[in-house]
């Protein structure tokens, strides 16, 4: 289903005190997986609309699932005048508004981020408030661009979830952004503490914010038999799990045989949806069922029950940080059941060690 905002009888006392930070000065929040800094974002966003004096409010996320996902929750008149985006969208939007022609680019990821602010100096203050779901995945040159087109800014960061190398320094980050000391959220609403406390050995950086929820231990099982092995057993959790929301998370080049194997393998009262960029796969968040996202689309979303396949096979991106928090990230998914698929406990070639940790902690999981 899609995202909804919790009601003020589940927000704690420090996210009330960053709902309710004055919207007429900069800010950076961090927090780790689970913490809320989304729903803050979105109340933030509600927030600044209501001070906006008629400005637009703009508030920008990581990637399209996560802007699908949010999009029925930044509606009504809380949220009048607050356009939700991804950056890429939104300077496709800004130049086509502005009759600029093209978004100017080196090549279709790198954008010259100089021709852009010379084109962002002639409108001026255009925002009342930008707020900036996970700020660490922003380019710096965009984030010092924004800071000049808007009155006020809320930044939402957290170092643990960079998921791609080359992108903003986190404390850089903080330094451009913010006028005030950073606030750190603590508390994990999320996560059991069972997929906390496994999720923890991939964190690098410090430790994740903890959790007292109850609940199983996540389970790693081991596919002998090939790929039907292990679509077998998938879809064997899936069928058990239909009422829930149920995320599969993937290398990128085994999105359409896992969409396709699913879609083979499950009754047919389950919805498979995949999310693939440039095609036309995308997920509506409202419709039941399984979705299917890679490792680098996943940011932001949240799952009942969370899938990872061939668990033992994730790409590396050569870079050990990375590596890490992708794990730690794809893990942090899940509400209340995570499941790992492997073959093979020893590191191969290419890919990132996932399984060291895991058979140095043997009895955080439950192993089948």
């Amino acid at each position: 289903m899609g995202f909804n905002l919790p009601n003020g009888a589940d927000i704690s006392e420090e996210q009330l005190d960053i709902i309710n930070l004055p919207t007429t000065k900069d800010w950076v929040i961090k927090g780790a997986p689970g913490t809320g800094k989304t729903v803050m974002a979105i109340y933030r966003a509600g927030q600044a609309s209501q001070t906006s004096k008629g400005k637009p409010v703009l508030m920008l996320v990581y990637n399209n699932p996560l802007m699908n996902f949010l999009s029925t929750a930044v509606q009504g008149n809380y949220f009048k005048n607050v356009k939700i985006a991804t950056y890429h969208r939104w300077l496709n939007d800004m130049y086509q508004e502005e009759n600029w022609g093209a978004v100017p680019k080196v090549n279709k990821d790198d954008f010259l981020w100089d021709a852009i602010a010379r084109r962002m100096a002639t409108i001026g203050k255009k925002y009342s408030h930008i707020i900036i779901d996970e700020a660490q995945d922003f380019p710096i040159e965009l984030l010092q661009i924004l800071k000049r087109i808007s009155d006020h800014m809320t930044c939402f960061i957290d170092p643990n979830q960079v998921i791609k190398t080359g992108n903003t320094d986190t404390c850089e980050a903080i330094k451009t952004l913010c006028v005030e000391a950073p606030y750190t959220l603590t508390r994990n609403f999320r996560n059991t503490k069972p997929i906390r406390d496994l999720s923890a050995l991939y964190c690098l950086n410090g430790k994740p914010a903890p959790s007292d929820i109850p609940g199983k231990k996540p389970a790693i099982i081991k596919c002998s038999g090939g790929y039907d092995d292990q679509n077998a057993k998938m879809s064997k959790i899936i069928n058990r799990n239909k009422e829930k929301s149920i995320g599969i998370i993937v290398n990128p080049s085994a999105l359409n045989s896992t969409f396709n194997a699913m879609q083979n393998s499950l009754s047919d009262d389950v919805k498979v949806q995949m999310h693939k960029p440039q095609t036309h796969h995308r997920i509506d968040f409202d419709q039941p069922g399984v979705k299917i996202l890679s490792y680098g689309t996943m940011k932001g979303l949240e799952f009942d029950v969370v899938l990872l396949p061939n668990f033992d096979q994730i790409k590396t991106q050569d870079d050990e940080v990375v590596d890490a928090n992708r794990v730690y990230v794809a893990m942090s998914r899940s509400v209340s059941e995570l499941y790992l698929f492997y073959w093979n406990e020893r590191p191969s070639y290419n890919k990132i060690d996932t399984m060291t940790a895991l058979t140095a902690h043997r009895d955080l999981l439950e192993w089948k």
